[in-house]
């Protein structure tokens, strides 16, 4: 049966020279029912389902954290969850989860690099590294793959740390990674905002010697500042004739989120490439602090970095918005993270310096602020996702976002009653909006089943799951 000539395909896409820029869920990519037909024998294909994950390092201050209530949130949330007050309507709060496969080694790596295996790592000072199992992620990964242009995108914002850690004897390699395609090959993160955009939308690849190897001449390259909507636009202005007001408005919206992505690299390159301007009478006078400013590495100067996370966030939203792929992981530090976070009130000095906070007063309040600023860019994305319309519902509706940390309490680093945050409905499976107390001791695998089920995914088990988490259906 020949294609109606209304009827889009799921993989079309705007495309110009060096560009192939995916379309996000339309309409007119659901087949309609023929007048007078059983409406039973036709296959309607809605909107897919997505799952994204967003660790951050360093637990969190454990007694600012747990809604006092189980079930709705009918009083005020903790200290730390009140900047998801806005979209708490579209967030679970679970409770009681841990990882008990990691619960063995010492400090933050065996816990970090596990979070989405759930299986004990090899501790090792050498390259001989081994997380126990594939991550979740790269399993539903490996089952979606073929659907999507990529199988997975992987992000963060920290430099890869390197070297041995002398304090607790282990690899840094473990801190970097949280996806792991095999026990033994971990993903990196790309931290390079611009990388990522080009991988989701242009043709060619950013590390060619030959920039225009396999291109035509004038194709557009990851290395042109050209932006992907000139490149696309008579296709376009053609693809508007074929659609409908409400898919031309939808159509409209997406071609804007990604013009504003656009924008903001750039002015997030321009700062980048900014000297950092320092009186030379001062560092003559200031020798130490001449070679403080020219040794210390971006992030540990206090910088706000807000806007380079909200910037790799919406770079997730358009891969998921547009079916690029529907697994993505961003990480917002590495292990042992001791970015500094003074750009918020309150708060002086580093991340994993106030995760050891000894029960002293001053640094539980900084920790605490320090969590609620992850939690406030967590609720930024969630709100962002609810805004796009997606077939009956949102995009939110058909995603699944889970805002974690595998340790509970860093100064205790301990795996148990994790700080766990699931957004979305799974394709309306699950009930949010409430607080899930689970049984102690409930294995976090058993999440991750859950989890592989709503993405078509049955798996007779996973790392040391035990059951099902069935309050998640409400």
């Amino acid at each position: 049966m020949s294609r109606p000539s209304w009827l889009i395909s799921r993989r079309a896409a705007l495309r110009g020279l060096g560009v192939a820029l995916a379309l996000p869920f339309l309409d007119a990519m659901v087949p309609r029912p023929l007048y007078g037909a059983d409406p039973k024998v036709i296959v309607r294909k809605g909107p897919p389902v997505r799952f994204g994950v967003l660790f951050f390092p360093n637990g969190v201050n454990p007694h600012k954290w747990t809604p006092a209530e189980v079930g709705p949130f009918t009083t005020g949330l903790p200290e730390q969850l009140l900047p998801m007050d806005k979209v708490k309507a579209d967030v679970l709060v679970l409770s009681q989860l841990w990882n008990s496969k990691c619960n063995s080694g010492d400090g933050h790596y065996f816990k970090d690099a596990s979070f989405l295996t759930s299986m004990t790592i090899n501790k090792t000072v050498g390259a001989d590294i081994n997380a126990g199992g594939t991550s979740i992620d790269q399993l539903l990964a490996a089952h979606l793959g073929s659907s999507t242009k990529l199988p997975s995108i992987e992000l963060g914002i920290e430099s890869p740390a390197k070297g041995v850690d002398n304090n607790v004897a282990i690899t840094r390699l473990y801190s970097n990674h949280i996806a792991w395609s095999s026990a033994t090959t971990p993903l990196a993160c790309e931290i390079d905002p611009r990388q990522a955009f080009d991988r989701l939308f242009r043709e060619g690849k950013a590390d060619d010697k030959d920039k225009t190897k396999g291109l035509a001449p004038t194709a557009l390259t990851p290395f042109d500042d050209k932006s992907v909507l000139d490149a696309v636009m008579a296709d376009s202005q053609a693809l508007k004739f074929r659609l409908g007001v409400a898919d031309q408005r939808k159509l409209d919206e997406y071609l804007t989120s990604v013009r504003d992505v656009e924008k903001r690299m750039a002015l997030e390159l321009k700062r980048s490439k900014e000297p950092r301007r320092v009186d030379p009478l001062a560092m003559k006078a200031l020798p130490v602090l001449d070679e403080q400013i020219r040794t210390t590495g971006r992030g540990q100067r206090g910088e706000n970095h807000t806007p380079q996370v909200r910037l790799m966030l919406d770079i997730m939203l358009l891969a998921f918005w547009t079916d690029t792929t529907r697994i993505g992981t961003f990480m917002f530090g590495n292990s042992v993270s001791g970015r500094n976070f003074s750009f918020i009130d309150g708060v002086k000095g580093g991340h994993h310096d106030h995760s050891h906070h000894e029960n002293n007063a001053e640094k539980l309040a900084g920790y605490a602020k320090i969590t609620a600023w992850h939690v406030e860019q967590y609720a930024y994305l969630v709100e962002r996702m609810s805004q796009i319309k997606e077939g009956s519902g949102t995009l939110l509706d058909n995603s699944m976002l889970l805002f974690g940390s595998a340790l509970r309490d860093g100064n205790a680093h301990s795996p148990r009653d994790l700080p766990l945050l699931l957004a979305g409905k799974g394709g309306g499976t699950i009930k949010p909006g409430r607080h899930i107390k689970c049984k102690d001791g409930t294995p976090l695998a058993n999440l991750y089943g859950e989890i592989a089920i709503r993405m078509g995914l049955q798996l007779d088990s996973f790392a040391d799951s035990n059951g099902q988490i069935k309050e998640l259906a409400g």
